[in-house]
């Protein structure tokens, strides 16, 4: 996948943040885009969204108003750009309920507190069986667990054939059997199959997955090295708005 290999790095695994929601809130058409999210109108109800700081909220935004990825951050490096982010943002304040413990989105949907949230597509994945709850893979955000090896290990060799071996699209499709974390090798996907235990057809779950991953965005950790105390300072005067 875009990012998986680094100048000191090979990804392994890819888990991203998507939106969930309340299938039963909504009769008749239901949300399928990013930009439903946003819109309040035609899928009325509060909103989830992670209180962490700017971070995955601005991303979201601008995909959600149009935004393409490849243009995201470049977007966000301008005024203009955040000035937009945080317009798509004002469009739904009066209806957020802030959370932040990563187990938080799927009981407030399961109590009915919110319509949609933002949430980890590993912690959804836990009620799939509920048709109660659903996913949205548009605009998801993705981050990768990856292998480094320190410098100056006496044991490179060794953890350079783990990582050779763990890394092969057989040991990456069988990880996602259990785990709905995306194969960051894309040859893994045709050989993920179902979870041993439960049965379910793994696939569909997975971020890496081609029909969950056609408009995904990499989060940039060099963007927000860079970019960050601005994009901060903005998040923290528009929060005590």
């Amino acid at each position: 996948m875009p990012g998986a290999i680094g100048p000191c790095w090979v990804g392994s695994a890819v888990y991203s943040q998507v939106v969930a929601f309340d299938n039963e809130r909504f009769e008749g058409q239901k949300p399928k885009t990013l930009s439903d999210f946003f819109d309040l109108k035609r899928f009325p109800g509060s909103r989830g969204l992670k209180d962490s700081g700017p971070k995955y909220n601005l991303e979201m935004a601008l995909l959600a108003d149009g935004v393409a990825t490849w243009r995201v951050y470049a977007t966000l490096a301008t005024k203009g750009g955040l000035d937009r982010a945080f317009a798509k943002l004002d469009s739904i304040k009066s209806a957020i309920v802030w959370w932040r413990r990563t187990n938080e989105p799927v009981d407030m949907l399961g109590r009915g507190d919110v319509a949609m949230t933002t949430a980890l597509n590993s912690r959804v994945f836990t009620v799939a069986a509920e048709p109660k709850i659903r996913t949205i893979w548009d605009g998801q955000l993705y981050q990768l667990d990856v292998f480094g090896i320190p410098k100056g290990s006496s044991k490179k060799q060794r953890a350079l054939d783990f990582i050779r071996f763990a890394t092969g699209p057989a040991p990456l499709a069988e990880e996602a059997r259990w785990l709905p974390y995306g194969p960051a090798r894309r040859s893994s996907i045709r050989l993920v199959g179902r979870n041993p235990e439960t049965q379910e057809e793994m696939r569909g779950h997975l971020p890496t997955a081609p029909e969950n991953f056609a408009r995904a965005l990499a989060i940039d950790p060099d963007w927000w090295a860079q970019n960050g105390a601005e994009a901060e300072a903005r998040w923290v005067a528009w929060r005590k708005s």
